[in-house]
């Protein structure tokens, strides 16, 4: 089986195919599984080797497109009905993720409308329609559902996210040898999702004076660099910031050696479940826990508005229990 999984969405959503993808290679051991996804999301889905060739298309940010774009586009289209795919299925639920499976020549060209309803013109370029309710479920259980649909899984739960350590590579950073790691990721683009830098300054030096060697995890953005480097400069010396250099085989790598994370609802959550890191999730008062929350791995939500205390409280206890933890237990 030659099969296509389209899903042009953000970072994280990108991470969540995974467990889906091991599913099908599970049940079909031969298939070749291909993904195709916005440009700039695909460094976090080369810890699966389950699949075998990544697409690209362009960015969601209108301003990042040109002309060439549309040229792209058209060149993207024509790689992949070449491809001769047996099952093409859109899992981001868009106009754009439809029409690259309407026109991709598969023989199955599969898509949900239980949410999205499908306008009248993209129905008549696929040839199959799911109408499963994947509303209410988490983003994990969507993927398969919307998957298991069309081909037969023998499966009933996806198993847990996907970025083998065997993918992952040393960071380029200075680490102490033989000290125990934590990994902060308090960074998003969301401000609805951010936590007050007090409590993440405060949070670090507790850290810091227990012994913990602690990386504050930020991406390229400059805002999100210069977010990092105030927070360095508030717990101190002992705590590095990745400055934004990082790829996600980096990261991965550090969330391997971690003995806990905490970060805000993102993609470095969902990475961090993905190596199995005992993970502290923030998420902000009108963020959906049930669809995005860590997926299977050991892990503790917090709840927060604004700069409220308890809110700290609760974290800096659901870190002490898992730094209390056998390194095997948390590992």
């Amino acid at each position: 089986m030659r099969l296509l999984l389209v899903k042009l969405r953000h970072i994280g959503d990108s991470l969540l195919l995974t467990p889906t993808v091991r599913a099908v290679k599970e049940a079909y051991p031969e298939a070749q599984i291909d993904v195709l996804v916005r440009a700039g999301t695909e460094g976090i889905l080369k810890g699966c080797s389950d699949i075998r060739k990544i697409y690209i298309t362009a960015s969601p940010e209108k301003s990042k497109r040109s002309v060439w774009s549309f040229v792209d586009a058209i060149r993207l289209q024509a790689e992949v009905r070449s491809e001769r795919y047996d099952v093409a299925v859109d899992l981001g639920n868009n106009d754009r993720g439809r029409t690259i499976v309407g026109l991709s020549g598969a023989k199955m060209r599969c898509a949900n409308s239980y949410l999205y309803p499908i306008k009248w013109l993209w129905r008549q370029f696929l040839t199959d329609i799911g109408c499963s309710d994947w509303s209410v479920i988490h983003r994990v259980q969507a993927d398969f559902l919307n998957v298991k649909d069309f081909i037969d899984l023998p499966q009933q739960e996806p198993g847990p996210l996907i970025f083998e350590k065997s993918c992952t590579s040393r960071p380029p950073i200075s680490l102490v040898p033989g000290k125990p790691l934590v990994v902060f990721h308090p960074v998003t683009r969301w401000q609805r999702k951010r936590w007050t830098d007090a409590h993440w300054i405060s949070l670090g030096k507790a850290l810091i004076a227990q012994n913990y060697q602690l990386i504050i995890s930020v991406g390229p953005d400059p805002e999100e660099i210069a977010q990092g480097e105030r927070l360095t400069q508030g717990i101190g010396p002992e705590c590095l910031s990745t400055a934004g250099k990082l790829h996600w085989r980096h990261l991965a790598w550090l969330l391997y050696e971690a003995r806990v994370f905490v970060g805000v609802d993102t993609a470095a959550m969902h990475l961090a479940a993905a190596t199995g890191c005992p993970t502290v999730a923030l998420f902000g008062p009108d963020s959906n826990v049930g669809n995005w929350g860590p997926w299977k791995t050991p892990s503790q939500v917090v709840r927060f508005k604004s700069d409220e205390i308890s809110a700290l409280h609760e974290v800096e206890s659901a870190v002490a229990r898992f730094l209390a933890l056998p390194t095997s237990a948390s590992a």
